[in-house]
């Protein structure tokens, strides 16, 4: 049986590893189109933005290995039913159950390299790229580190320590300077909020320098019409999907101490379980393919339902997120509801074999 699960894991971790080079392919394409706009912007020519786009293939294995495991499977599985090996294993004494143990153990063996790639080094190449594009596209800023960054607006330095979103700052600093370039003031604020064009800053602590003295005083609130545009926090904001587990973590925490909204973080947090789980159940539902209704379909029409079958699990993912967050569903649930739904239905499928 060793000689089999080596074979099986073989002709599938191929297909798998063919799969998922046509779909980071086809994703780098669309990638590179999304961005040629951007050409010309600042610094940003065609080497920085090939650069960004290369930094970002690690999440996007990351993100499609569910996907290229269920089309792996449907093309590794069905080379083997097409070659009558499927047959020969099962009138040799292999049940389907025990095909299926085999197809899950080279799935585990691939999916710990992706979590890896995922959890290592996915999230610093995506800060990296977007430090690269961020630097490139907005000359103001001049360093962006973790999650926070240092931005020039003519006599002033603003330090952002926190980014929520493009319209929520948290932890930042302003530093003024006179034409000497003297440090006249220091403004720090415990949050900042965008609405109707101005900047409300909150708790902000504000040291004037004088010549002979300094003065500090404190208010509740301050509105500032101008501090930064929510465009250029766009540029530089990290989504939590691209974060480290550990990171979204601490983010959560941060903004519970400080009874901010953590529902977008706790998706993310629970969707770095499932997603890698979902691998391991798109492997699963192509035994029912190869066995089941479609077993005597082409290769073509197979790989062609089950391309079909892995975006629309996808895109139901990524609904039943949205949807979760709109109406304040439990986010474990929601992010593995469909992950779920889809094993249950792989298992009934196999039990009628």
């Amino acid at each position: 049986m060793k000689i089999l699960d080596r074979y099986i894991a073989g002709v599938v971790a191929v297909a798998t590893g063919l799969a998922l080079l046509v779909i980071v392919g086809l994703d780098l394409f669309f990638s590179i189109i999304n961005q040629i706009d951007e050409i010309g912007k600042g610094t940003y020519g065609v080497g920085k933005m090939l650069q960004y786009v290369a930094l970002g293939l690690p999440r996007t294995v990351y993100e499609f290995f569910p996907t290229a495991a269920l089309l792996g499977g449907l093309t590794g599985m069905g080379i083997l039913a097409a070659n009558s090996e499927l047959i020969a294993m099962r009138a040799g004494g292999m049940s389907v159950w025990r095909i299926v143990r085999s197809l899950l153990q080279v799935g585990l063996v691939m999916l710990i390299f992706v979590v890896a790639l995922g959890e290592g080094v996915a999230p610093v190449a995506d800060q990296l790229g977007q430090r690269v594009r961020a630097i490139a596209l907005e000359q103001r800023i001049s360093f962006i580190g973790g999650h926070g960054l240092w931005v020039r607006d003519e006599s002033r330095y603003i330090y952002v320590n926190r980014i929520i979103d493009n319209s929520q700052l948290a932890n930042l600093s302003v530093f003024e300077f006179d034409d000497r370039r003297e440090l006249v003031a220091a403004t720090h604020a415990a949050s900042a909020g965008y609405l109707s064009g101005e900047w409300t800053l909150r708790g902000v602590r504000q040291t004037l320098f004088e010549q002979d003295r300094v003065k500090t005083h404190r208010q509740a609130e301050v509105t500032w019409p101008s501090l930064l545009t929510p465009e250029l926090i766009d540029i530089v904001a990290l989504k939590p999907e691209h974060m480290a587990i550990n990171d979204i973590r601490q983010f959560v925490t941060y903004l519970e101490d400080n009874g901010l909204d953590t529902k977008q973080y706790r998706y993310a947090f629970w969707g770095r379980f499932i997603t890698p789980l979902s691998a391991l159940v798109m492997l699963f539902i192509s035994v029912p393919f190869v066995f089941g209704s479609l077993r005597a379909v082409g290769s073509g029409q197979r790989i062609f339902i089950g391309t079909l079958a892995g975006f629309g699990f996808y895109l139901a993912s990524q609904v039943a997120g949205q949807m979760g967050q709109v109406y304040g569903l439990n986010p474990l649930l929601v992010t593995l509801a469909p992950s779920l739904l889809v094993l249950l239905l792989g298992v009934r499928a196999i039990r009628r074999i």
